[in-house]
């Protein structure tokens, strides 16, 4: 974006005294004014903000003007404090020069003094145009980096994955609730390519450390809890320990653990309260700032508790701008628009903040979605092998003859599921096509998958039909944990006491027991072998029914014969 105007805020003389300078101006000029600031009677005045923006978001109740009088107060005392003088000349001018070119301001901070980081910037609010400036304009908060890369070009969908951590100990979240909310709000968006959204099952380290290793991926999405631990001076996410109770990891931490993804996500969203506050004393200190520092791209964090309403409003607003190639810093503020829709007298929209590494909001460079079926990256081929699958099955269905071969990263010549190899003279006669065949008479090819006992899902490659039947053996044996005589078959633990370790909608189902589910949604047991009629169209995925995968080895064989139902 050109038309930018980029402030440095760093530490005077004296106590309660501060430099603004204009690094950056569209409308030229590098002036720097002094001024006073009394950081810690607004930081005291923090829980009051909180208490009235989320207030502000129960629907049966009006936002009293002079309930919002605390937050507007706050926001011109911001606004005035670093627009002064020569600085508010240059940003009225850049404002007029932006509106000249039909284009938005994007206004940044560099936050170099410590406890301004803590302070609610998204307030600022300008008293002669009577209107707060992130609703005008998009505000970020800046972190300079030695390197930033260049927009990443993408062929839809965007990549996200998504966690709901909800450890034991803290608030309860609800999950499927949790889920729900972010399904909707991408709804529309996965459906028409320009998304793909998948989740990780168990909030553990090593459960999203796993997931970062197994593909690309352009956005994580945490919903979940976060704090300032004061006796660190650093923000922290809880994520799922072994024992189910809260793993505080700290934001340099799960910095390391981002970047061992391949490439780094180039966008954070982290859903809990509290994940863009900073201490008083470092500037980088909180969860949003610190990965920012670390060399994520971009951070989109709260700052104050938000609302179910507001959280699904900002998501559906965010992500609707990104998928469709807007900036980060547009997103941001549309996300607001969205939580600004819910009613004239939601104060929520303060509540997002986002951090910027380097010179360039524009995080993606994202293609027209093709009319066609949606690539997946390399190396994942399951939905190509699905699109395979599903014409084999047609073909078993309605009779016909002759193979579907798939050219894959694996080899050539692999036959897909439910069709029958066949070879054909130049005639177009086959030893399988003389004479008449009808569907009983057509015999499938089986598909045997390796699944290793620390699987969450795999895609087998198999797609479900109405009207087939999916006839799954399995053989072999895991090790449910790392302790000697864990060994166990395709049917797992019968005891009910290890129960509390299964996936979410097997309650009853033998732990550590081969599981299947068409798209990840609706799990069933599997066993040693069960027979599965397709209730609808899906991808069949195999996994284990053991919500701790921690430790697991070994592995199952499993094999899958389709048959008309």
């Amino acid at each position: 974006m050109d038309t930018v105007l980029e402030l440095e805020i760093d530490p005077g003389g004296g106590a309660g005294e501060f430099t603004v300078h204009v690094v950056r101006s569209v409308a030229g000029g590098e002036p720097t004014e002094h001024f006073t600031l009394d950081v810690d009677a607004l930081l005291a005045t923090r829980p009051q903000l909180e208490s009235v923006v989320l207030a502000s978001s129960v629907s049966a109740r009006r936002i009293l003007p002079a309930a919002e009088v605390s937050v507007q107060s706050t926001g011109a005392a911001l606004f005035d404090a670093i627009f002064v003088g020569e600085v508010a000349a240059i940003y009225r001018s850049s404002r007029a020069v932006a509106a000249d070119r039909g284009q938005g301001l994007q206004v940044r901070l560099r936050l170099g003094a410590p406890g301004l980081a803590a302070l609610p910037w998204e307030m600022l609010y300008d008293r002669d145009t009577q209107a707060y400036l992130c609703r005008q304009e998009t505000l970020v908060r800046h972190v300079a980096g030695e390197h930033a890369p260049d927009a990443l070009a993408i062929d839809p969908p965007l990549q996200v994955l998504a966690v709901v951590s909800s450890p034991r100990g803290l608030a309860p979240l609800d999950v499927a609730a949790e889920r729900e909310h972010l399904e909707e709000a991408l709804e529309h968006h996965v459906r028409s390519g320009r998304v793909r959204l998948e989740w990780v099952e168990h909030a553990t380290w090593s459960e999203l450390h796993d997931r970062l290793l197994q593909r690309p991926w352009h956005v994580l999405h945490f919903i979940g809890h976060g704090t300032f631990d004061d006796a660190a001076d650093e923000g922290v996410i809880a994520l799922v320990g072994a024992d189910e109770r809260a793993d505080f990891v700290t934001a340099s931490s799960l910095a390391d653990l981002l970047h061992e993804a391949s490439p780094t996500p180039r966008l954070v969203v982290l859903n809990s309260c509290e994940s863009g506050a900073s201490s008083s004393d470092d500037p980088f200190s909180g969860t949003a700032a610190a990965l920012a520092r670390s060399g994520i791209q971009s951070v989109a964090a709260m700052q104050f508790t938000i609302s179910d309403r507001a959280a699904l409003a900002f998501a559906r607003g965010f992500y609707t701008a990104l998928a469709n190639g807007r900036t980060v810093d547009e997103a941001m503020r549309s996300g607001r628009i969205g939580i600004l829709g819910l009613g004239r007298g939601t104060l929520e929209w303060v509540t997002p903040l986002l951090y910027v590494r380097g010179p360039d909001t524009r995080l993606f460079e994202v293609a027209e979605p093709s009319s066609g079926p949606v690539r997946e990256p390399e190396p994942h081929i399951g939905q190509r092998w699905r699109l395979v699958a599903a014409a084999a099955v047609l073909v078993l269905l309605l009779g016909g003859v002759g193979a579907v071969v798939y050219r894959s990263a694996q080899g050539e010549g692999a036959t897909a599921l439910g069709a029958t190899t066949s070879t054909s003279d130049p005639g177009g006669s086959s030893a399988e096509s003389q004479g008449s065949q009808g569907p009983s008479d057509v015999v499938p090819s089986p598909v045997e998958i390796a699944v290793p006992g620390n699987t969450r899902w795999l895609d087998s490659g198999v797609t479900c039909a109405p009207g087939t039947t999916l006839d799954i053996s399995a053989t072999g044996t895991i090790q449910h944990d790392a302790s000697a005589g864990s060994t166990v078959g395709p049917d797992g633990l019968t005891e009910a006491r290890y129960h509390r370790w299964n996936v979410e909608g097997l309650p009853d189902a033998n732990t550590a027991g081969l599981i299947g589910s068409l798209d990840e949604t609706g799990p069933f047991f599997v066993g040693s072998g069960t027979s599965y009629d397709c209730p609808r169209e899906g991808q069949l995925d195999l996994g284990i029914n053991d919500t701790n995968l921690e430790g697991n080895s070994g592995e199952l064989t499993v094999t899958v014969q389709a048959r008309p139902t």
